[in-house]
């Protein structure tokens, strides 16, 4: 059985995302996408697939030069609402 939900290397995570591997980095530090497991040893971070549409949406606010601060105090460390995501990328199915 495939889960519906699969975990993504830091590597396939930032090509979906649009996002540097330096980026996601950076955004873990700051609170706004943290991985869904880093490994205690080696340190390498996973991410969820359904983590990918709030990543995307990072990757287009920042494209459009929109202020960290104005993201950050939108949403909540849940990621932003699905209305949010719906109107960032309408064709993206759920």
């Amino acid at each position: 059985m495939t889960d519906p939900d699969p975990l993504l290397s830091i590597g396939v995570f930032a090509r979906r995302s649009w996002l540097s591997m330096r980026a996601l980095r950076l955004y873990e530090r700051l609170g706004l996408l943290t991985p869904d497991r880093v490994d205690p040893g080696s340190g390498y971070r996973w991410y969820r697939e359904s983590q990918v549409d709030t990543a995307r949406l990072i990757a287009l606010l920042r494209r459009l030069d929109t202020p960290r601060e104005v993201y950050f105090a939108d949403w909540d460390a849940a990621g932003p609402d699905d209305e949010v995501c719906d109107v960032a990328f309408p064709m993206n199915p759920r």
